[in-house]
């Protein structure tokens, strides 16, 4: 039997001590509450030991498993120490306040090889289970709506966790995800997949004067013939109810997220067409959360570290899309605030060496073989959770750029360069974008952007276009005046064709000026057919002879060629998010030797046992030039992919089998 403890003695953990009690697979062992009253009435119920401390709890040896049930904004802090004092763990949903936190989470169970679940217990109930039968069977190929509802009225003080904006309140979060989370689900299920996001979302809703959500809509399209309306409130009451439509024929399920639990355990699926209607009961005999519980105790028997029911991918989707959904409604809570988050410190360990160091004359600081870019993150919070992780495994060099994110990279990474006091880290910055590519425009954006983020200088410096009409010795003149300045250190350009680039240098040789010594163009297997955007250069190998021949670095971007090299068979598994759109993958990568490259990529990461985008990656680390690929990474799972990558050694025949198929 699996030892649960349990934290926190409010209704919902109420209701999983009386669920436990009718498993099969285990047993609650141990309580930890902050109330001595609330202790002393589940030590007198359940006969349990109980803790007034959750860290109590955590050290206890005789526990396997721990269940969350306190409000959301105490998840991810519980959730992270559960994880690291070697604890598997059941996370009341929401996970977290935000899908930074949950990508971390998720992270770290991976990385503790520990059992972790979202509790949406619906997920694992034979009700739905059965509904998902009968949509496959009525509505599969066909166009569908889907409406899903939640909603109450809560009439509370402001301060009470369903109007607090520090304790998470609103609905969205609280009851929101049960239908975001349910129309995914029969998206998916529509899509040959166990879960599906949505193309796109609108929403709108009514704010409180503490500006969370009191009530919420979404309307969401999955695909041309799927589209879904959800809704959630905490001041209004809503059918709460799953209705799945197409044509005349409906499927209803009344309060699916209560599997009967208030109908004596019985709920019912109804199909209706041609004003006649079916009625299948499904009934459960056990607790409402016993299904729950047997599935993940029977999952850490099997050391799994997932359920198929609800798998870490599709809670951090629904994180994802939740995020989305607020954003709509310009509802911000404390925690995505890094001030005020739990991600104001590094919650990562000292930097490792997943990543080499390698050291070039031209900096006094070391770098690493993969850059990381700055151009990803959909907050503060966020990037300073990728930036914390990729420093954490040995990364040492950011790429931002005068016109990322509408100048907040700089901001985000000059802050988090602050506030970690780091002196190692290596900046590489990009401006004179067209239209502003022009001489006079180089020192005000760098001071600018230098301002932004509160730092000294820029380590690495590289225009981010060329202009054509601009004699090249104006642009060198000008780089060498932010150098002179100290605002630079090394010079560099991106999106440059070689007979220009060669230009330059020459002039600056001739002038005893500092010349390029880094190069950021694209660079990749695939070979860019069409510019991605307008002013795109790609390198070819008359470009890499020139380098290497005069000892000038590659910093190439989209070495992995947009996500072309994404195994589309495995996508769902493999958790890349960066796959181009069909019209920019068949302009920009699509022909015939492409096409044969990824084929061979694919069997050669077959061969590898890694991916082929892995492989795509490990190609341009693996060449004998002085290249160090831009990647960037959404979450912690594509940086693990592309910090694997740089591990891989690809022989001269692997090289040769890529390019030529030999």
């Amino acid at each position: 039997m699996i030892k649960w403890g349990v934290i926190s003695t409010g209704n919902i953990s109420k209701a999983f001590c009386d669920s436990i009690r009718y498993s099969k697979e285990a047993e609650l062992a141990a309580v930890a509450s902050r109330s001595s009253k609330n202790l002393k009435h589940f030590s007198d119920k359940y006969g349990v030991e109980t803790y007034d401390s959750y860290n109590a709890l955590l050290n206890d040896s005789n526990i396997d498993a721990i269940y969350i049930g306190t409000p959301h904004n105490s998840h991810f802090d519980l959730s992270l120490k559960t994880l690291r004092s070697g604890k598997n763990l059941l996370c009341e949903k929401p996970m977290t306040m935000n899908s930074t936190e949950a990508m971390i989470l998720l992270n770290e169970s991976r990385r503790q090889n520990l059992f972790f679940m979202e509790a949406f217990m619906y997920r694992c109930h034979p009700l739905t289970h059965k509904m998902l039968e009968f949509v496959k069977q009525e509505f599969a190929n066909q166009e569908v709506f889907i409406e899903s509802s939640f909603g109450f009225v809560a009439d509370v003080e402001e301060s009470h966790r369903l109007k607090n904006p520090e304790l998470g309140g609103g609905s969205i979060l609280d009851i929101g995800c049960y239908p975001l989370s349910m129309v995914r689900l029969i998206a998916g299920n529509l899509m040959e997949n166990s879960f599906s996001d949505p193309l796109t979302i609108s929403a709108s809703g009514e704010l409180s004067s503490n500006n969370i959500d009191l009530n919420a809509k979404a309307d969401l399209e999955f695909s041309p013939k799927i589209r879904a309306s959800i809704q959630s409130a905490i001041n209004e009451e809503y059918e709460n109810s799953l209705r799945i439509s197409s044509g005349d024929k409906q499927i209803f399920v009344k309060e699916p997220w209560h599997c009967g639990q208030f109908q004596g355990q019985k709920a019912e699926i109804k199909i209706l067409e041609n004003n006649q209607e079916k009625v299948i009961e499904v009934t459960d005999d056990v607790g409402l959360f016993t299904r729950e519980i047997d599935e993940a105790s029977s999952c850490i028997k099997a050391g799994k570290i997932e359920s198929s029911f609800m798998p870490h991918a599709d809670s951090l989707s629904n994180s994802i899309w939740l995020d989305k959904w607020l954003n709509k409604l310009k509802v911000v809570y404390p925690a995505n605030s890094i001030n005020t988050s739990s991600l104001k410190s590094s919650v990562f360990s000292k930097p490792s060496k997943d990543l080499n160091t390698i050291e070039i004359p031209e900096l006094d600081k070391e770098i690493s073989p993969i850059v990381f870019g700055c151009d990803n993150q959909i907050n503060e919070v966020h990037a300073f959770a990728m930036f914390d992780y990729y420093y954490s495994k040995g990364g040492k060099v950011f790429d931002t750029a005068f016109i990322y994110n509408h100048g907040l990279s700089d901001k985000y990474l000059g802050d988090w360069i602050n506030s970690r006091n780091l002196k190692d880290v290596v900046v590489l910055g990009k401006g004179a974008h067209t239209p502003d590519c022009f001489p006079d425009k180089i020192k005000p954006q760098i001071e600018e952007s230098l301002a932004r983020g509160n730092i000294d200088k820029l380590d690495i410096y590289c225009l981010h276009r060329d202009n054509l009409e601009v004699p090249v010795n104006e642009f060198i003149d000008a780089l060498n005046e932010c150098k002179h300045d100290g605002l630079i250190d090394v010079l560099g350009a991106s999106n440059w064709e070689l007979e220009r680039f060669k230009s330059a240098n020459d002039y600056a040789n001739e002038q005893e000026k500092v010349g390029f010594k880094v190069l950021s163009n694209n660079f990749s297997l695939a070979k860019m057919i069409e510019p991605v955007w307008p002013g795109c250069i790609s390198c070819d190998e008359i470009y890499l002879k020139y380098l290497k021949d005069n000892n000038i670095h590659l910093f190439p971007w989209s070495s992995q060629a947009r996500g072309f090299f994404v195994n589309q068979v495995e996508f769902a598994a493999n958790e890349h998010f960066a796959n181009p759109t069909d019209e920019e993958e068949k302009r920009v990568w699509h022909d015939e030797l492409n096409l044969a490259r990824r084929k061979r990529t694919i069997k050669l990461a077959q061969e590898k046992n890694c991916q082929p985008i892995q492989i795509a990656l490990s190609y341009v680390v693996n060449l004998e030039i002085s290249a160090y690929p831009l990647v960037g990474p959404r979450n912690f799972f594509e940086l693990d992919s592309c910090i694997e990558a740089t591990n891989i050694e690809l022989s001269a025949q692997d090289l040769r089998y890529l390019e030529k198929g030999d």
